[in-house]
């Protein structure tokens, strides 16, 4: 078995999330086509996070098994050969047998861009989540999400989707960067629920514009007295992507082209 990893890019407005869906475009579908062809037989790919609709990547990994060896970067140039537009293979390497994207990986990082502006230019809209001016105060929500850093329930941070063993979850590293127009939310974690990044935003544009105080976002951690509906909006899919995977090994021997 040669078992390899391959660091994927691609943009969320052409395709229906990661996850195959039947008679609907998606980023694994993609790959699986492509491997497949080079393969000679079907080929699965699994990837370290199921991004949704509209959802970008800069850094998604996916792995899968090749029936011969190959030198990786020949083996990313034949799959980018066969990719249709708007996903490429970034990097590509030959990997341990029992690797796998989603359950060796240590961490991930999301971003989430906004444009704080009156107008956007047109080749960004569309990869940012445009909010036209109002009096939000961004110094407030980076406060706010400090106090989301550590282990919490983020139960009311969430979709729930019934299939969730805990909505316990690590954040490591949060950071809100005001740099108006563009505004960016850098977060990194153990794990992610189901929308959580992007409600986690509407919680943070809640503080932003003085509907609560930066410490009041933790009461949304007691579940007992709060609930979903006590939060923000779900941010736009178009602001947010899956920025790094890390595995607490070194995967990558060379950068990427």
């Amino acid at each position: 078995m040669n078992r390899y990893a391959a660091e994927v890019s691609y943009d969320g407005g052409k395709f229906f999330g990661w996850q195959i869906q039947p008679e609907l475009p998606t980023v694994q579908q993609a790959l699986e086509e492509a491997i497949s062809k080079i393969n000679g037989r079907h080929t699965p790919v699994a990837g370290a996070g199921r991004t949704d609709t509209g959802v970008h990547a800069k850094g998604q990994v996916c792995s899968f098994d090749m029936d011969r060896e190959w030198e990786p970067r020949r083996l990313l140039l034949a799959v980018n050969a066969h990719l249709p537009e708007g996903v490429s293979l970034m990097r590509a390497a030959a990997v341990r047998g029992d690797f796998h994207a989603r359950f060796s990986a240590k961490e991930r990082e999301y971003r989430y861009f906004i444009w704080n502006a009156s107008a956007i230019y047109p080749h960004i809209k569309g990869k940012a989540c445009w909010i036209k001016p109002q009096r939000y105060n961004w110094g407030a929500a980076a406060a706010a999400a400090k106090e989301l850093l550590g282990s919490h329930d983020f139960r009311n941070f969430c979709r729930l989707e019934g299939n969730e063993q805990s909505t316990v979850r690590k954040i490591t590293k949060i950071r809100l960067i005001d740099r108006r127009p563009l505004v960016v939310l850098q977060i990194k974690g153990d794990g992610f629920l189901h929308n959580m990044v992007r409600i986690i935003l509407g919680n943070l544009e809640m503080a932003a514009l003085g509907q609560i105080s930066p410490v009041q976002i933790r009461e949304l951690f007691d579940t007992e007295k709060s609930s979903r509906s006590d939060g923000g909006r779900t941010f736009p899919a178009c602001g947010l992507y899956l920025w790094k995977i890390s595995y607490g090994e070194k995967l990558w021997q060379t950068g990427r082209p």
